[in-house]
């Protein structure tokens, strides 16, 4: 595979085997399919823990030969596929939340398997971080996956908790990039008028969440940890200059927990391209480095960059910025060129980008 091939690093998947898996089990695990009548039509949502999913099960989330063609059409050569976060699971029990991932990971291996155009991002029960790093391990060891996505939040536990450290590390050590995504949790009423949850709602969780990693200590105790910030990192890019000054200014019961400022860790986050607006993308580039701007759509839901070249090209970036936001999918790990074969279940995860496969 070539270095040129262009990489949409934010996308979401479900595959049949999943939904089918669901169907059959999900009940004795507090998940189920649930179909109603709308508009004369019949929607499949999925129930996870009594919570039903805020959209529909889309067709297109499953259907891989449409993924292909509007890949063709955009001009996407390899995508990325991550977890629909609605399934995310962080409300169940602990061993439903992993019995749920693991379908899921087991689902996209397959995709993966029968398409070398896909590569894959675990889901993980974060709930329970030790059952999180350890279906990491397997997803990453034994699948071939090559990235994990995470909610921006474990339900009211913020992502510089301790309790989240054995996770942390374990995505350190296995050296695969974090995508932090919001997941669709306990959201009020008020904020769901205007679909002000996904508009403002999903960028301001992100900001949370970068926010914990920068002043939390998180990043600055893994120097390897590299995280994908979805939606163009949320508010981030435009207020660094307040967590900044959050940095020294916050009263002492409330001072960040380690010794950098967050413009120093900068350099361990990436945000994708996904904005819907030419001089936020250009103020984006700007903020981060091309290097550290990657291809994203969002495909298949509703706020989704339908031509993420396109929107690249709008931005009217010079040649070499372009082809440094084309390339920096390698240089987060997640490009053609990064995933690792699946091994043996006994091997040890190999150390360092150095030691990832060219196959």
């Amino acid at each position: 595979m070539s270095t040129s091939l262009v990489v949409d690093t934010h996308a979401h998947h479900v595959g049949a085997h999943a939904i089918e898996r669901i169907r059959e089990e999900g009940a004795g695990h507090r998940v189920r399919l649930v179909t109603q009548e709308v508009a004369g039509r019949p929607l499949t949502r999925v129930e996870v823990a009594g919570r039903l999913s805020g959209l529909p099960l889309l067709p297109r989330l499953s259907d891989v030969a449409a993924r292909l063609e509007w890949m063709a059409e955009a001009g996407v050569d390899v995508q990325l596929v991550a977890p629909w976060m609605d399934l995310a699971g962080y409300e169940l029990d602990p061993d439903d939340g992993l019995w749920l991932a693991r379908v899921q990971n087991d689902s996209a291996a397959e995709l993966r398997a029968a398409h070398r155009e896909f590569l894959v991002a675990a889901a993980v029960p974060l709930q329970h971080p030790g059952y999180a790093a350890a279906e990491l391990r397997r997803a990453v060891t034994e699948l071939g996956h090559a990235a994990v996505q995470i909610g921006a939040r474990v339900n009211e536990v913020g992502l510089d908790d301790p309790s989240l450290d054995v996770f942390w590390d374990a995505a350190e050590e296995l050296d695969v990039p974090v995508i932090v995504h919001p997941a669709e949790l306990d959201v009020p009423e008020r904020s769901r008028r205007l679909f002000l949850h996904i508009l403002v709602g999903n960028p301001s969780e992100t900001t949370f969440a970068a926010a914990a990693l920068l002043l939390g200590g998180v990043l600055e105790r893994r120097p390897g940890l590299r995280v994908l910030l979805v939606h163009g990192g949320g508010f981030v890019p435009y207020q660094i200059g307040r967590l900044e000054r959050g940095f020294t200014a916050a009263p002492p019961q409330f001072r960040a927990k380690g010794t950098r400022a967050p413009r120093d860790l900068l350099g361990q986050l990436f945000f994708d391209t996904v904005l819907h607006d030419d001089a936020a993308l250009r103020h984006l580039v700007a903020f981060a480095g091309a290097e550290h701007v990657l291809l994203g759509s969002d495909y298949p839901f509703p706020m989704r960059t339908d031509r993420p070249l396109e929107a690249l090209d709008a931005a009217r970036l010079d040649g070499d910025l372009r082809a440094a936001v084309l390339s920096a999918a390698h240089l987060l790990g997640a490009g053609p060129l990064s995933p690792r074969p699946p091994s043996s279940p006994s091997a040890p995860p190999p150390r360092g980008r150095g030691a990832r496969s060219t196959g």
